[in-house]
């Protein structure tokens, strides 16, 4: 964390931000996998919400 960087759980209404990448051909084009469509990122999306809420996290 920093002055200028907040890192926050992952929320339903990101699935937007990260189809903005996920399903962007320029952002992936280095990455390991194709371009995501909006279901997919939506899976995604609510994969990751599911996973975070299993794990007790600790707040600093």
């Amino acid at each position: 964390m920093s002055k200028r960087l907040e890192v926050c759980e992952l929320r339903s209404a990101d699935d937007d931000a990260v189809f903005a990448i996920y399903g962007s051909e320029q952002a992936t084009e280095h990455l390991s996998f194709e371009p995501r469509t909006r279901d997919e990122v939506r899976q995604i999306v609510d994969r990751s919400i599911a996973s975070a809420s299993a794990t007790e996290r600790e707040e600093t």
